[in-house]
């Protein structure tokens, strides 16, 4: 038998929690810490909340990613921060940065 091709299964759901712990869950697997983050220059946002709200459904979207290639399918202790005065790594431009930081974890339903 064959290994199953990835790119013909569904992508699975990552489920995203602040709490450590789930209730009705218990972990089979931990598989450490995940961040993701992300940087948007002052001067190629024309409206922040906009560009606020779409740069959070990418950060948070990476990081379900990074913990759908480990096996997870939630990410627990979720923890996400926003700096608006940030400077960007590379250089003198400032912007908006968010950061997440989460577990990767594989949860199991207790019944």
């Amino acid at each position: 038998m064959g290994r199953p091709n990835p790119e013909s299964e569904p992508e699975q759901d990552v489920e995203l929690y602040t709490s450590p712990w789930v209730s009705g869950t218990r972990a089979a697997a931990y598989f450490g810490p995940i961040s993701s983050e992300l940087f948007l220059p002052d001067d190629e946002v024309e409206d922040r909340t906009a560009a606020w709200t779409k740069a959070e459904r990418e950060l948070l979207e990476s990081l379900r990613d990074k913990a759908r290639v480990l096996g997870a399918n939630a990410v627990v202790g979720l923890e996400v921060t926003l700096d608006p005065f940030a400077h960007a790594p590379e250089g003198e431009a400032t912007g908006l940065r968010l950061h997440a930081v989460g577990t990767a974890a594989k949860l199991e339903p207790l019944f």
